[in-house]
């Protein structure tokens, strides 16, 4: 009888363990998708322009944008001429970007980061984003609200590559 109790106890216990990792993983799973696709460095040549567009995005849901310019003749790095940094949240294919400061170069063209400087701009932004299936590759279309001109057919669509 006490090897009975004994086994019975261990199989309870087991299969407490089992059920609490069971849920612990799960509720894991479900807080990625609000965001943990895209953590990390995702990278885009932006067509027809010398600029190249770096997203990061933190685990704390906090990101950094930059745009850095390359000589199209020489392939040299010329500088920074704009960042971004704010919090972001993924709600199924929404993109929201919220509290975010904006910095542009003093001069308005490239140079190194410390010529940035606060600049007046959006505090918020929404995207449509599209992650392929690998979840190595994604685009991002401006959601517009009824009182914004949105003017984006100037700028060809491109794709940012998990680095």
């Amino acid at each position: 009888m006490i090897v009975m109790k004994r086994s019975l106890n261990l199989i309870s216990v087991f299969g407490l363990l089992s059920g609490i990792l069971f849920l612990a993983f799960s509720a894991c799973k479900k807080d990625s998708s609000g965001g943990g696709e895209l953590t990390g460095r995702w990278l885009a040549s932006i067509p027809k322009s010398e600029q190249t567009s770096l997203y990061e995005f933190k685990a704390d849901h906090t990101y950094e944008h930059t745009l850095t310019g390359t000589d199209s003749v020489t392939k040299k790095n010329l500088g920074i001429i704009a960042k971004e940094v704010g919090k972001y949240q993924l709600k199924d294919k929404q993109l929201n970007f919220y509290d975010i400061v904006s910095y542009l170069n003093k001069d308005y063209k490239y140079g190194p980061v410390t010529d940035l400087v606060v600049s007046t701009g959006l505090k918020s932004i929404d995207y449509t984003v599209l992650l392929n299936a690998e979840g190595n590759k994604f685009s991002l279309s401006r959601i517009c609200g009824p009182n914004e001109l949105c003017a984006t057919a100037y700028v060809p669509p491109f794709y940012y590559y998990k680095q």
